[in-house]
């Protein structure tokens, strides 16, 4: 499925086998002339991409004809829609697809053309990829990873100084020792970039680096990319259209599969721009349409592009910035003067404008595509999912959730057929085996007697004369002794002759005597060995006769036997033979028949196939997303065990149909009256009676193992794996529990005897129900009852009959108890919060006055009565809510407190590694608070003591979701919120509309997009609709496109009275969406209330964002210093530089209005050489960059 395939004749090329030679500490040095020239500083092709095709089975095209140079000391940006080719481009780049047709060609220092089809291997050595989802070490701490990187590409010698310096550069020196699956998404996220730096890399593949990064790091991370640009090619990925405008020398639109524009952001804007932006945030008695004709008194041609009730309107215009401009710009000054708007901004084209201009004049029919809906269809889907409840209660509801685990659990196991199919066959195979060994030993044989098979042995004989000549004729090579007297006086001559000559057994003594004929009849008399098969004689005396008959000494007869093996015959025993003997002895021991031993190992067979999918279920926290969504631990386990019963009756039915089939088709079928007269004496149970009576009685085996199994389960992350290992230890059981008994035998002390028999039995769920197993078949076979008859010991009472019935009980608290564990343990009952650890130091009085108010007010909060009508309920409540980590002393939450009330979005902002990921795990119940509380509609999420159907849950990781399509997931998570049947078609298809999965209905979880798969989660999240939606990061990866509209189905949740709890590294989108909002800062919040609140009291005056041409004539200035300069020199304004990069600039400006900032900027946008830029009231993103600007300082 993966890499660049050999051809099917590589092992006998010489390239294949010839080893490459090169010096690793050499390459590690940096002036070293490596792969790929660097002698030019620009405008070098590196990588050629020519006429690249990418599909996917005969129908999916992901990527079509697509043709593209990347050039060195160049960043290219490839941008693109949710599942338009980008990362399958990548993927095709990095040799991990192999392109269907086209080439992809890398120039070496010579100008020659590598093709990464034959040379990837050669390649891959200069190459760094950083993926799409972050492939770290959960063990490793970040030191370690790194150091392990750079041993990885040669730098062993060095790795410590290349580990000490990334951590530097991407400032991750204080966290440098801890295990990678500690950290944040952000952390993770600069920890993968770094890896992919790592070495002599002059090939940098980026997909989508800066997603789950903050603000703050994200631009720190652009100008740590520019500057290690230099003599590298870059190639980058991202869904932040202003990532790629500040970052790159060209970008790439890609569509369907094909590249629709490229260029510098400077030539898009100019060629797909459409003029500029007021942004106006209007008063809540002001109307759109009243602006709107105020302004066009100004500009004529202004139209309406997005309409927030009471928040922003957008107008867009094509007007140039001309008189009527300015005068349109100081009309608004006076309406904010006069209150009728609160603010307003303008913006010239961004480059979200051209993506989505492209995008949307796009003709779309790739299904890879997503089109968003128009308004008004928009939120009359967002009516009939949010404001209608479909919700069942009571038992409907419950068994709304069975029908969706039953259809997961077949669909699953149907589309996994290959694990089931091998499960199916190793009961045949091992038949097959066992018969024809078996038939090896008792079928029908044929046996040649030869004649020679009788020499060299010494014979005594006496014959009459008449035959002597032909009886001498037919011995050929023996030693002949003549002797007298019967066949009675030679068996005494032989007998001395051994006494005389002993050590010589082995010397074979025949003896024949042919006395004269009687009536013409002769008679052999013959004294035989028991070191041959004794019937030589036959073909000796067939000889004898023939030549007599036919009177010459040279004609010869071949004697053949044909014989059948039956239980005495005299032959080396098989293994069944002595497994069956063996089993003789469970009459006594209460020991599982041993000829059933490679039985219970097939039998076992079925809790490796039962485990695999529950590890599988949980290993990506699926089984979580499912219990947060309101399937009760004790529904799923219960469940669990009722459908792995019915696997488990299937399984012995088969088991049982197999052995029959084949004991049948060999053997014939068996009756009563034969089976009694081949029963042997001493025999436990024929071997079809024996397995007839066994495969039903296993049951009682699976109804206390199948619990035991599941709680093994937890201790593993492979399924596979787990599997194995699972089956493995209940195999090392059952031989425990065949060696038990043998020392019991030999203990002398019977109180030694109790304890091992109870201790095992106890231990170990199947050890006890093979005893009672062992009891019943004890009871039906003749030989046990004679042998329990005939030879009682009193070593062997203590697990007599008596102890069967505490067998029984110890099976049945087998049963309930680790049920009961297991759903304790989910319910997280268990889980303790080692408060005693934690020591706090806490002071409110250095909070921020609205955040102590919160505080304040959530701490004297009441008992709540819940109404639907009142809107100023707190539905979600964290109170006081600290998590200490001991073992590291991190205190990732730090006495957190604060409300969301229904109808609200709240926004949960913060640094990565802040504790806002560990906050949303402790509300909906993954982890446990180490003080404080957390709770949903008055009940406490630290107990999932009820189902928790009012939450729903976006996590910042995706599940995988294994074997299940999109559709799949959606109607599994409808089931389990407990949406009605006759709407819940209605509501899957209507979310399938709103979050643009129309066209991947049908496709795999893991075979979609990062950005397709976080609008899949958010749609899980909102189904239902639950009361409270937490969303930890729902667009990251998501195209401008798509992110639009789902800001738009969470504002329209929010109209239908749903809270929204909301964290996200995109400000524009918090500032769109959320009504309040907090930041927190090392697991506390440092400011909290709405937007225009947050702006009020910590922005002054307007901001300038301002994106410059890049200048390549002086390197050693960066291009935004002209602009910084005459800013900084306008001293009437009062301008403060808050953040720049390479090419960006955030300046606040104090003392001035938009209208005479416009013309300020105009005036001299073609001297500054200013590309785009944007005059706002100051944006949430730079109170969030102010705050950090703070935190590192301090």
């Amino acid at each position: 499925e993966y890499g660049i395939p050999l051809g099917w004749n590589f092992l006998f090329k010489q390239d294949y086998w010839r080893s490459e030679k090169f010096d690793h500490y050499t390459e590690s040095l940096p002036n070293r002339n490596a792969l790929f020239s660097r002698r030019n500083s620009t405008g070098t092709a590196i990588v050629h991409v020519n006429n690249l095709v990418k599909k996917f089975g005969p129908d999916k095209i992901a990527v079509n004809n697509v043709s593209f140079d990347l050039y060195e000391n160049q960043i290219t940006s490839l941008v693109g829609p949710n599942g338009s080719g980008k990362t399958t481009i990548f993927n095709c780049l990095i040799g991990i697809y192999k392109q269907t047709s086209g080439t992809i060609k890398i120039e070496n220092d010579d100008g020659n053309n590598f093709d990464t089809r034959i040379n990837m291997e050669m390649l891959r050595k200069s190459m760094g990829y950083c993926p799409q989802h972050d492939i770290l070490f959960d063990l490793l701490t970040i030191k370690e990873q790194l150091e392990f990187y750079a041993i990885a590409r040669g730098f062993e010698k060095n790795k410590e100084k290349i580990a000490n310096e990334m951590l530097h550069l991407i400032d991750l020196e204080n966290s440098k020792d801890l295990y990678c699956k500690t950290l944040s998404g952000g952390m993770k996220r600069r920890l993968s970039l770094a890896c992919a730096f790592i070495g002599d890399t002059k090939i940098i593949l980026l997909d989508e680096p800066s997603s789950g990064l903050d603000p703050s790091n994200r631009r720190s991370l652009w100008d740590w990319l520019r500057s290690m640009k230099e003599g590298k090619t870059l190639l980058l990925t991202t869904h932040f259209m202003e990532e790629s405008d500040a970052l790159s020398d060209r970008i790439m639109i890609i569509a369907n599969g094909n590249i629709k524009a490229d260029g510098t952001s400077a030539k898009l804007k100019e060629k797909y721009g459409s003029g500029y932006k007021l942004i106006i945030n209007k008063q809540n008695n002001s109307h759109t349409d009243d602006i709107k004709n105020t302004l066009c008194h100004y500009l004529p041609e202004l139209k309406v592009e997005t309409d927030i009730l009471d928040g922003d309107v957008v107008f867009r215009t094509n007007q140039q910035p001309n008189e009527q401009f300015v005068q349109a710009l100081y009309h608004l000054e006076t309406m904010k003067k006069e209150n009728r708007i609160k603010y307003y901004g303008v913006q010239n084209s961004t480059m979200d404008d051209v993506f989505l201009k492209i995008t949307k004049d796009t003709n779309i029919e790739n299904e890879s595509e997503s089109i968003s809906a128009d308004t008004d269809t928009l939120e009359q889907q967002c009516h009939n999912v949010f404001n209608d409840q479909h919700i069942s209660t009571g038992i409907p509801y419950h068994l709304s959730q069975y029908h969706g685990l039953i259809i997961k659990s077949l669909l699953v196991r149907y589309r996994r057929w290959a694990l089931t199919l091998i499960v199916l066959l190793l009961p045949i195979l091992y038949n097959l085996l066992s018969n024809i060994t078996s038939r090896s030993h008792h079928e029908s044989g044929i046996f040649k007697m030869n004649l020679n098979s009788l020499n060299p042995q010494t014979i005594l004989y006496h014959t009459d004369p008449m035959i002597e000549k032909y009886f001498r004729a037919s011995i050929d090579g023996a030693v002949l002794e003549q002797k007298s007297g019967n066949i009675s006086q030679k068996n005494r001559e032989i007998l001395q002759k051994r006494i005389d000559r002993p050590y010589t057994y082995t010397d074979i003594y025949l003896a024949f005597n042919i006395p004269k004929p009687t009536r013409n009849k002769y008679k052999i008399e013959t004294l035989s060995s028991n070191l041959i098969s004794g019937y030589e004689v036959i073909s000796l005396a067939s000889n004898i006769f023939y030549k007599y008959a036919l009177n010459d000494t040279g004609a010869s007869i071949q004697t053949t036997l044909i014989y059948k093996k039956i239980e005495n015959f005299t032959t080396q025993p098989s293994i069944e033979d002595i497994l069956n003997s063996l089993s003789m002895i469970s009459c006594i021991l209460k020991l599982i028949p041993t000829a059933l031993l490679f039985d219970i190992f097939i039998f076992y067979i079925l809790f490796f196939y039962v485990t695999v999918f529950l590890i599988s279920e949980r290993k990506d926290s699926f089984l979580s997303l499912l219990t947060i969504s309101g399937l009760h631990p004790a529904s799923y386990w219960i469940f669990t065990y009722l459908f792995d019963i019915i696997i488990s009756i299937l399984w012995f039915c088969y088991l049982l149909a197999v052995y029959c089939i084949f004991h049948v088709a060999l053997n014939g079928i068996p009756n009563k009256k034969s089976q009694i007269e081949n029963t042997v004496l001493f025999e436990f149970l024929s071997p079809w009676n024996l397995r007839v009576q066994f495969y039903p009685l296993t049951i009682l085996i699976i109804l206390p193992t199948l619990p035991f199994t599941y709680l093994l389960t937890k201790l593993f992350k492979n399924d596979i794996n787990g599997g194995l290992s699972i089956c493995f230890v209940l195999t090392i059981l059952h031989l425990i529990s065949i060696i038990v008994p043998v020392i019991m035998m030999i203990a002398e002390n019977a109180s030694v005897q109790m304890l091992l028999y109870w201790l095992f039995n106890i231990i170990s769920p199947n050890i006890n129900a093979q005893v009672i197993i062992t009891y019943i078949l004890a009871k039906k076979s003749i030989f046990c009852k004679s042998a329990i008859d005939n030879f009682k010991m009193s070593r062997f009472e203590s697990i007599g009959d008596d102890t069967i019935g505490w067998n029984c009980l110890i099976l049945v608290l087998h049963t309930l108890l680790q049920l009961l564990l297991i759903i304790i343990i989910d319910t997280g009952l268990l889980k303790f919060s080692y408060s005693f650890l934690y020591k706090s130091n806490f002071d409110e009085n250095t909070l921020d006055d609205d955040v102590l108010a919160e505080r304040s007010r959530i701490l004297d909060l009441q008992t709540n009565i819940f109404d639907d009508d009142d809107e100023h309920i707190d539905y979600l409540t964290v109170n006081d809510l600290v998590k200490y980590y001991s073992r590291r002393k991190i205190l990732a939450v730090n006495h957190l407190t604060f409300g969301a009330k229904r109808g609200e979005v709240f926004g949960l902002l913060g640094y990565n590694g802040a504790g806002k990921t560990t906050t949303f795990r402790v509300i909906v119940g993954d982890l446990v608070s180490t003080q404080g509380t957390a709770s949903i509609d008055g009940q406490n999420v630290h107990r999932r003591t009820r189902s928790t159907h009012h939450l729903g849950y976006c996590p910042q990781e995706n599940c995988s979701m294994d074997f299940l399509t999109v559709q799949d997931s959606l109607y599994l998570l409808a089931r389990i919120r407990g949406v009605k049947i006759s709407h819940i078609k209605m509501i899957v298809e209507t979310m399938s509309s709103l979050f643009l999965l129309d066209s991947f209905l049908n496709n795999y979880i893991h075979q979609l997009s990062g950005g397709t798969k976080r609008r899949l989660h958010a749609a899980i999240a909102l189904i239902g609709p639950p009361l409270v939606a937490i969303l930890d990061e729902p667009t990251t990866g998501v195209d401008p496109n798509a992110r639009q509209q789902m800001q738009e189905i969470f504002l329209n949740a929010v109209k239908a009275k749903l809270t929204v709890i909301l964290t996200s590294h995109a400000m524009d989108e918090c500032e769109r969406v959320c009504n309040r909002l907090g930041i927190m800062v090392q697991g506390q919040l440092i400011c909290l209330g709405t937007i225009q609140h947050l702006k009020s009291k910590f922005g002054q005056g307007y901001t300038i964002e301002i994106k410059v041409r890049s200048i390549s004539d002086d390197t050693n200035i960066t291009p935004i210093h002209n602009v910084q300069s005459f800013l900084l020199s306008q001293k009437q304004y009062h301008v403060e530089i808050k953040e720049t990069t390479n090419s960006t600039g955030l300046f606040q400006i104090s003392q001035t209005t938009p209208a005479e900032l416009f013309q300020l900027i105009e005036e001299n946008k073609q001297r500054l050489n200013i590309e785009t830029y944007t005059i706002s009231q100051t944006t949430l993103e730079q109170i969030f960059l102010s705050f950090g600007k703070e935190i590192r300082t301090t």
